[in-house]
Formats: structure tokens, C-alpha cells, sequence
């Protein structure tokens, strides 16, 4: 996971890309010949979008996940109310 994270191609390429398909908000209508198919397309992007968010929010908490072991193997995190501490 640490080397995905750290990653040039995923922090350059597609975190940013990821990103951006998730803050988009949905498809323009101007594209699109018929409701119908303007409708669908509304509907794929929610879900693609709702998709997204978990993914990069999944890697989030690998990632402090990570930072917290490393910290507390190192003996810098030691907050003792903490579940496990």
C-alpha cells in the first residue's frame, strides 16, 4: 500500500484524475439527444462517483493507518487512550 501511496504515477496521474471524476457533479444535458439517455448517464455517474469517493477514501485510511504504525513502532505515538495503545 506504502508503494502506491507514494507513487509518482498515482500522485501525478490518478489521485488528481480520481479526484476530479469524483468532485464532478454530473453529466451535461447539452450532450445528450433524449432524456432517456441523459437520465441514464446521471444515474452512472452518481454511482462511478459514490465509487470513487470510497476508493480514495479507503487509501486515506490505509494511509494514516500506516503513519500511525510506523509512528507507534517508533515509539512517537503514544497516546494512551487510544484503542490498543
Amino acid at each position: 500500500m506504502r508503494s502506491l501511496i507514494n507513487n509518482k504515477g498515482y500522485k501525478e496521474v490518478l489521485k488528481p484524475y480520481l479526484e476530479a471524476k469524483r468532485d464532478q457533479s454530473f453529466p451535461d444535458p447539452s450532450k445528450f439527444k433524449n432524456e432517456d439517455e441523459f437520465l441514464y448517464a446521471a444515474k452512472v455517474t452518481s454511482v462511478f462517483t459514490k465509487t470513487v469517493a470510497e476508493i480514495l477514501l479507503w487509501i486515506e485510511e490505509k494511509e494514516q493507518a500506516i503513519a500511525f504504525y510506523e509512528a507507534k513502532k517508533e515509539g512517537k505515538e503514544n497516546n494512551k487512550f487510544d484503542i490498543g495503545g
